[in-house]
């Protein structure tokens, strides 16, 4: 008997579709509108903490609009180019803003070393008014899109943006209350410094796993061995000879697999393919593709040596 084959799909969708964009959007309202007001405020009264706040929430405006772009193109179905469709546009858009993060490190970082130097003066009042204000949108944005339930590495990435921008605010509202209070002229740079150190830490985690998933790393938290051991426990299943799984976003994870089976017929063999997605559904929720491909045990092996 030629070897027989058993073809098993099954599909997830995305995080929240409609529910998603719509966070996004307003997040995106909330942070193109108290940019300016931010923009104005840190050049009126010199503050670095204000304008790197500022200049980051630029970057909270870029990676909301970023984030949105990829959300729509998420939606777009699969096509002869693109078998999966576009699935993977939210993960490239995860490792801009995070690349988009660790820029904007470096230049909060060299503009503070300069005022350490020869720190201007700072009008404490507008700087507190403005940290304060501040810290309300970017918290309001946080939370519209917590409340979307969309856990991707798009979406992770534009909160990491307004919750970076969140402290940024805090420690101008630090700074200005240090100025205002005790005349500490140099609390501005450093609030700067401490806000570079807060954007770092939250970035470093995005874009290491924004990478792990381009490159196609099993998703983590996945016991591979146990997933393989679990399929070859399957009743009928000789051997479990190929397993691959990585993901096309968080969460959402793809496994392809060849299994040796003792079986005659192909209705037998289609059983047990059914069976193996059957319990990969049922134990493993964040498996949203799954391609089975069963061969008889006497076939022999068509994989190269090399590739073996």
């Amino acid at each position: 008997m030629s070897a027989g084959h058993g073809h098993g799909h099954g599909h997830g969708h995305g995080h929240g579709g409609s529910a998603t964009e719509r966070a996004l959007r307003i997040a995106l309202w909330l942070n193109a509108s108290f940019l300016i007001v931010e923009a104005v405020a840190g050049w009126w009264t010199g503050s670095l903490a204000l304008l790197s706040d500022a200049g980051h929430m630029v970057s909270d405006v870029g990676a909301l609009l970023l984030a949105l772009a990829a959300q729509r193109l998420v939606s777009r179905r699969p096509n002869p180019r693109y078998t999966f469709g576009l699935r993977r546009a939210p993960v490239i858009g995860g490792l801009a803003n995070a690349l988009s993060l660790v820029v904007i490190v470096v230049l909060i970082v060299v503009e503070a070393v300069e005022r350490f130097a020869d720190p201007p003066p700072l009008d404490p009042v507008p700087v507190f008014g403005v940290g304060v204000a501040g810290l309300a949108v970017n918290v309001a944005g946080a939370l519209v899109l917590s409340r979307s339930g969309d856990r991707s590495v798009n979406v992770r990435g534009a909160m990491l943006h307004l919750a970076a921008d969140a402290l940024g605010s805090v420690a101008a509202i630090a700074a200005a209350a240090c100025v205002w209070l005790w005349g500490l002229e140099l609390a501005d740079p450093v609030a700067s410094v401490v806000i570079a150190a807060l954007i770092l830490l939250g970035s470093l985690p995005l874009l290491r796993d924004t990478l792990a998933i381009l490159l196609q790393r099993a998703p983590a938290g996945l016991d591979v061995d146990a997933l393989t051991e679990e399929v070859a426990a399957t009743p009928g299943v000789r051997a479990v000879q190929d397993l691959h799984v990585w993901e096309l976003d968080a969460g959402e994870a793809v496994v392809s697999l060849t299994v040796t089976v003792d079986v005659q017929t192909l209705d037998e063999s289609t059983a047990i393919a059914d069976a193996i997605r059957k319990r990969l559904a049922d134990h493993h929720e964040a498996l949203a593709h799954a391609t089975v491909e069963t061969r008889p045990a006497d076939a022999p092996d068509p994989t190269p040596p090399e590739c073996r």
